[in-house]
């Protein structure tokens, strides 16, 4: 170093002997401000003592001052090292370095503090060491996560804002994996940004220049790029399509936007900015457009929906957007008006999920504070206002990011349901107008979101959508009678809604006898639209269809006398397809737990199937694969009994007695009663006195109505008590067939249309147990009514005239107090539209 100094002391063109002053000046201030005492003083002893230097006298005396404080600090430190106040002493040796460089005391008294560890602190050293703490970590801390949270949440408010300008009201959802890459490149890129800038600002952690070479301005491409493969996707649903331009015309925005941060990011980078720096601040501010750019568009594509229902004065009504929640989720899924139920008679319309849906909180603060809040959230994508407007009419209006996408008024008169007076309105109806702006909803979401077609079955009308779930549903059907009219207008609004023609083929098979042709033409319709049914969101109508469809199969194969085997391949083969819905259903939850219903009775099916299949097998059947699970279970395995009955091997225990204990747990309600009276699959226990007190019918003297009192009957109601078949189940299992009915009538020697009019006598009693009654009988008979298709038409005509001739031959006769005569009603119904067969 004094080499160094003594070149700076004699200056080119100058001797030795002749140092320049400033120059002396100068070293020597830098010395005795380094703390390099011994060098200055040397300094000056090398000079002549001739050498005119101004400074010498002050600097000199600058010396031993701070001399004099290094003492000093070194005095204080050695008492402080003394007192164990390690620290203390630390800083004291410090300073007496810093005043004195080479001060062998003050290094030697440093060294020893440092060594050795304090064992404790006061707490003046520990404030100390806290407010270091918090001065030189804590608040930079706390500055740069308030930074990087105040930039996040504005690029995220900028991405909700800019998600109404990218996502248009028309355009078609992306794939899920597309929107999931994009939008989780668009986060990071917020993320990212909205932290490093202000870390790099308080920070620089690294050069510009190691990130801003020029290669690294092609990685604005991959951004890029990423979205025009995710439109490309979405345009090219064929090849033909992807070169059209109304093909990307719903994303001309975004690719605009793209196009727009793309090329001024390139311009900055390669022409504008020269210095790293500013390259960098270019690169941190196209990626963070991109990021609100990606997001937006990722975002803008959920399917998020925020409801408000509101009266006619404008204000809103809770009560009515709940139920418009609750109909949006689970739209389709209620008890329909008639008909027994083995698997829940039922299919949900709807796949939203329940953190899909949202509502406005009730109140005017809280409601304006929300849409505020609600108007900055880039995930809540549609919102839905309906508007009672009076007891007929609605309107609903959706908008889609900030954007109207749907406008609807409709009335019940455009439902075909009668109009009523704002006096009369009732709940119900308010209800079947809210059903109808959750189909509008439903149906014009499904438009943009591919996921929601398959769960609508094929609907693309919402009047369709709205008819069929009114018909359906127990609580918004006027009358059980309308449920015909009303599924028809469906299919006229929407023929290919797929649910709805099941609905109003199942509706018109309830009306129909079970051996009619008709009945059977349903059954072999609705396998063949069951079929077509494939996507795994209708894995529930599936396993409701071929359930029914099985139990109706085996129904006709038990009316018919087990004798017809093509309707016994036709119950495996639905059974089979059953088996398959139950079995693939797990990976759609609403299905699945239909599925978890239905398991024990397609167990029970299964064993039916096989009994049935193998008449008189010598090998054991599989009986009962569960027993008292559930009423409906125990019924299905009364039917089992049954089955076994009829065509199993010589029975080694006694199963009509098993029948009726099942039977008496399997029929809990009158209807399930009803339903056991008419089920063929039971006319084996027909006769049977435990069965006839289960069913509360009495025995029936059927060979005692006036029928066999004609002269053309003479003599066939002995032939047919000595033949066994003086109950009229067995009439009508031995006149099933076109050979039954041609041997019965070669027996009785009478005509085969005799038979057949004994037979359609004999299908009056399985109308319901009060016609059972001969006396009731003889009553329909006098009235010219001797076949339930008769029955039928004139219960539809005209049924008071009907009772009025009734009751006019039931007071000539004396049998006014009959059941059927004092209360029709359950006849009635079950003339004009009874149950048949399990499962409806």
């Amino acid at each position: 170093m004094l080499v160094g100094f003594g070149a700076v002391l004699v200056p080119a063109g100058r001797s030795v002997a002749e140092p320049d002053p400033a120059r002396v000046c100068a070293v020597s201030d830098q010395l005795i401000k380094a703390g390099y005492l011994t060098e200055a003083r040397a300094l000056f002893n090398r000079l002549p003592d001739e050498a005119p230097v101004p400074c010498m006298a002050a600097d000199l005396q600058r010396i031993d001052l701070r001399k004099a404080a290094a003492a000093a600090a070194v005095k204080k430190g050695q008492q402080q090292l003394a007192e164990k106040k390690n620290e203390a002493a630390a800083k004291s040796f410090e300073a007496a370095l810093a005043e004195e460089r080479d001060n062998a005391e003050a290094r030697a008294g440093h060294t020893a503090a440092t060594a050795e560890k304090t064992p404790s602190k006061g707490l003046s050293e520990e404030k100390e060491d806290w407010d270091d703490f918090y001065h030189d970590w804590l608040v930079p801390l706390l500055q740069l996560i308030a930074a990087a949270l105040i930039g996040i949440v504005v690029l995220g408010a900028l991405s909700g804002l800019f998600a109404h300008w990218v996502v248009r009201p028309q355009s078609v959802v992306w794939h899920r994996a597309a929107r999931g890459v994009i939008g989780t490149l668009g986060v990071v890129l917020i993320l990212g940004c909205g932290v490093m800038m202000p870390l790099y600002a308080m920070y620089r952690p690294f050069a510009p220049q190691t990130v801003v070479a020029d290669p690294a301005g092609l990685a604005f491409l991959i951004p890029a790029l990423a979205v025009l493969i995710a439109v490309a996707q979405a345009a090219a649903t064929s090849p033909t399509r992807l070169m059209r331009p109304q093909s990307w015309a719903p994303w001309w925005r975004l690719l605009l936007a793209t196009a727009a941060v793309i090329g001024a990011g390139l311009l900055a980078w390669l022409t504008v900015m020269s210095d790293p720096l500013e390259r960098l601040l270019v690169a941190y501010a196209v990626l963070s457009c991109f990021g609100v750019v990606l997001t937006a568009a990722a975002l803008g594509q959920n399917l998020r929906l925020q409801v408000e229902a509101q009266k006619t004065e404008g204000t809103a009504d809770a009560v009515a957007t709940d139920y418009l929640l609750a109909r949006l989720r689970a739209l389709g899924t209620e008890r329909p008006p008639q008909g027994l139920t083995a698997v829940p008679a039922v299919t949900s319309l709807s796949s939203l999920r329940t953190e899909d849906l949202s509502a406005l909180p009730a109140g005017k603060v809280a409601g304006a504070l929300s849409r505020l809040f609600f108007a900055l959230r880039p995930d809540l994508t549609w919102r839905a206002r309906v508007v009672l407007v009076d007891a007929n009419r609605i309107a609903v209006t959706l908008t889609r990011n900030g954007h109207h996408a749907e406008s609807t008024i409709f009335s019940r008169l455009d439902l075909g349901l009668p109009a009523v007076e704002e006096e009369e309105a009732e709940d119900r109806l308010r209800a079947q107008l809210l059903t109808g702006a959750a189909a509008i909803i439903l149906v014009r979401l499904s438009h943009t979101h591919p996921e929601l077609q398959a769960s609508l079955c094929g609907a693309r009308d919402w009047r369709s959508v709205t008819l069929q779930v009114i018909a359906s549903s127990a609580s918004l059907i006027d009358s059980p009678d309308e449920r015909i009219p009303m599924l028809g207008r469906a299919i006229h609004e929407d023929p290919n809604y797929t649910l709805a023609r099941l609905e109003y083929l199942w509706a018109h098979q309830i009306t129909a006898p079970l051996d009619s042709t008709l009945f059977r033409q349903i059954c072999t319709t609705t396998d063949r639209l069951l079929g077509g049914l494939t996507d795994a969101s209708s894995s529930g109508i599936r396993i409701r269809g071929y359930y029914r469809n099985t139990a109706q199969w085996i129904n006709m194969y038990a009316q018919g006398g087990y004798t017809d085997r093509t309707l016994l391949r036709r119950a495996r083969r639905s059974f089979s397809r059953l088996d398959h819905a139950c079995r693939t259903a797990d990976q759609h939850a609403p299905a699945a737990q239909l599925a978890d219903r239905a398991r024990p009775l397609t167990d029970i099916f299964r064993s039916i199937i096989e009994a049935l299949s193998a008449p008189h097998a010598p090998a054991p059947v599989p009986r009962h694969p569960t027993q008292f699970l559930s009423p409906r279970v125990a019924y299905e395995n009364a039917c089992l009994d049954c089955a076994l009955l009829e065509t199993g091997p010589a029975p080694k225990r006694d199963y009509a007695t098993e029948a009726e204990q099942h039977l008496q747990i399997g029929m809990p309600t009158s209807s399930d009663v009803q339903h056991a009276i008419t089920d063929p699959c039971l006319a084996a226990l027909r006769q049977r006195p435990g069965y006839q007190s289960l069913v509360g019918t009495p025995p029936t003297e059927f060979l005692k109505v006036r029928t066999f009192t004609e002269t053309a009957f003479k003599g066939t109601a002995d032939k047919l008590d000595s033949a066994g078949l003086s109950h009229p189940e067995e009439i009508i299992r031995n006149t099933t067939g076109t050979r039954g009915r041609t041997e019965l009538a070669e027996y009785l020697t009478v005509s085969p249309l005799l038979v057949d009019r004994i037979r359609q006598i004999a299908l009056l009693t399985r109308t319901h147990p009060d016609l059972a009654d001969p006396r009731m009988l003889n009553l329909l008979l006098g009235a010219e009514i001797e076949s339930p298709t008769r029955l039928r038409a004139e219960a539809r005509k005209d049924p008071e005239a009907l009772m009025a001739r009734l009751r006019e031959l039931a007071a000539a006769e004396g049998a006014s107090a009959l059941q059927g005569i004092q209360h029709p009603e359950g006849w009635l119904r079950s003339a004009t539209g009874h149950a048949a067969g399990s499962g409806s």
